[in-house]
């Protein structure tokens, strides 16, 4: 058999060269992009987890006056349903009474979360419960891209 010997000049290594480094010249640009949505997303996640802590802290807020409000109230009626008259009249705007479930809603941008809670025995503790804690989005960001 006949053995050639292949040749190769000074600029099939050059070729080689410039090849090697456009191809890591690409993994670098897409790891870029891939970094930069990565942020982004990460970004819109810190706030909209903010913001449903500020509705959280919010709703408790309300379940804290309206706790005050059960604990007057009951210092002032004995009777059960003269106790749930008077914590109605006495109710923050925006508040409700139905029964003995008072509910109330906290808006903040798109997000609301709406809350129920239950009136316990005024003389035990817990003295109110929650029924329901909700979030609710009511469409989405718009820079939000599908």
């Amino acid at each position: 058999m006949n053995k050639r010997k292949v040749a190769l000049g000074p600029g099939a290594a050059s070729l080689i060269l410039i090849v090697v480094v456009l191809s890591l010249s690409m993994l670098a640009m897409l790891a870029q992009v891939g970094v930069r949505s990565d942020y982004s997303l990460a970004a819109r996640s810190a706030e909209m987890i903010t913001k449903v802590y500020e509705l959280r802290d919010q709703s408790e807020r309300r379940m804290a006056e309206l706790d005050a409000i059960v604990v007057r109230c009951a210092k002032e009626q004995t009777d059960r349903q003269a106790f749930l008259d008077l914590v109605g009249k006495n109710l923050p705007e925006g508040m409700t009474l139905e029964d003995d479930i008072v509910s109330w809603s906290e808006p903040l941008d798109n997000r609301t979360m709406n809350c129920e809670v239950k009136i316990l025995d005024p003389a035990g503790t817990p003295r109110t419960k929650w029924v329901n804690y909700k979030l609710k989005v009511d469409e989405p960001e718009e820079d939000w891209e599908w």
